[in-house]
């Protein structure tokens, strides 16, 4: 197949970013000719890469700028399938990876002060994601949608008037470690300190804030430390941390391309998220057999059953019950977690990611086929 990929930057520390590249390498090693359409991207053998600079500027003029020129540049015409990672409207096919723009201002909104909530509403960047999210669900000629959890096609069903049909949800796939490792904190004798990992980027959004302010309680049933591996507002969360007598328990590491040994470090990977579509995060944990605490608005929660390999919160800003939750995590045997890990994580191979991605593609081939079959056909009342 000739497929064509837009995904507006790169980040070697993004999930999204990383899922694309990934993509299109595993496409490219599959025999399929894969295009991508960006502002940069890292060179890769095999891959067509098409440069969209992007204006410089104030954030809403680099979406709509964007927007404009890769509809200018993708020819429909030249591709068998079209997949957008962005909010444009030029594809068959659109990846919901981030979720609902409107669903996030309805998450933050919650826990956001008044002045927050009312510069949100007037942000003019809103306004346009808006109303660029209306347009891609409910007035382009995307052919499906694709969800990664049903967490995310349900939200995208409440807000939007979409055909059910056309959301399909692929589950996000992760790399499993080449080498089996022994359960994290083997090793490590009773009493010792355990190790509690966050990695994320938006220590707001993944709810960091929240899992300093729960630290003191964990703290006070088990010796602890953690590791917070990510970008965010490092100086905000250290004065946090510091402000709450806990900054000696907490290592910022900054934001890193493998963060395997962290994994592996650990004891339990907590991401207490305000909303999260799908942590890629939360799988890379599993696949190292940690527990995990995350909260409902993750759509990783729905790979966990609370109480056995993981615990899933309700409100990350209950404090009291996510340190409860921590402290749970902490007692499961870690030997009965991996196998329900493995169980669970059958779903997310990158051979049935892939497997699936491509019988989504072969229908959008057909049914683009279709339409243009229709419209070379004559009228009924042509003669």
């Amino acid at each position: 197949m000739k497929i064509a990929l837009i995904r507006r930057r790169y980040s070697p520390y993004g999930g999204a970013e990383k899922y694309v590249d990934r993509l299109a390498q595993k496409l490219l090693a599959l025999g399929h000719e894969v295009h991508l359409f960006g502002a940069e991207w890292p060179q890769r053998q095999g891959l067509v890469f098409h440069p969209l600079p992007l204006f410089r500027g104030p954030g809403l003029f680099k979406l709509l700028h964007f927007n404009r020129k890769v509809e200018k540049a993708v020819d429909r015409k030249a591709f068998e399938v079209i997949q957008s990672f962005e909010k444009t409207a030029c594809q068959d096919i659109y990846r919901a990876g981030e979720g609902c723009h409107r669903e996030w201002l309805r998450q933050r909104k919650k826990f956001d002060s008044f002045p927050k909530r009312m510069g949100a509403a007037i942000n003019p960047f809103h306004w346009l994601t808006l109303a660029l999210e209306r347009r891609l669900f409910e007035r382009s000629d995307t052919r499906f949608f694709i969800a990664n959890s049903q967490r995310g096609r349900q939200e995208i069903l409440t807000h939007y008037r979409t055909a059910p049909e056309k959301i399909k949800v692929i589950y996000n796939a992760v790399e499993f470690p080449s080498e089996p490792s022994a359960p994290a904190g083997t090793g490590r004798r009773a009493g010792e300190e355990k190790v509690l990992l966050f990695v994320g980027s938006g220590f707001r959004r993944k709810g960091l804030y929240f899992l300093l302010g729960a630290l003191p309680a964990v703290l006070k049933e088990v010796q602890a430390r953690l590791i917070v591996v990510g970008e965010g507002n490092q100086g905000k969360a250290a004065r946090l941390a510091a402000h709450l007598g806990v900054v000696r328990q907490v290592s910022f590491i900054g934001p890193v391309k493998d963060p395997g040994p962290y994994y592996q470090e650990a004891d339990v990977f907590v991401l207490p998220s305000l909303y999260e579509p799908f942590s890629n995060a939360c799988l890379e944990a599993m696949s190292r057999g940690l527990p995990v605490v995350t909260t409902e608005m993750n759509g990783a929660s729905e790979d966990l059953l609370s109480g056995e390999n993981g615990v899933v919160v309700r409100d990350p800003a209950d404090l009291k019950g996510l340190s409860q939750a921590v402290t749970q995590a902490l007692r499961l045997n870690r030997k009965a977690v991996g196998p329900i890990h493995r169980q669970i994580l059958v779903r997310h191979t990158w051979e049935k990611h892939i497997e699936d991605l491509l019988k989504l593609y072969c229908q959008v081939i057909e049914l683009n086929s279709s339409s243009k079959m229709a419209a070379l056909s004559p009228g009924k009342d042509s003669s």
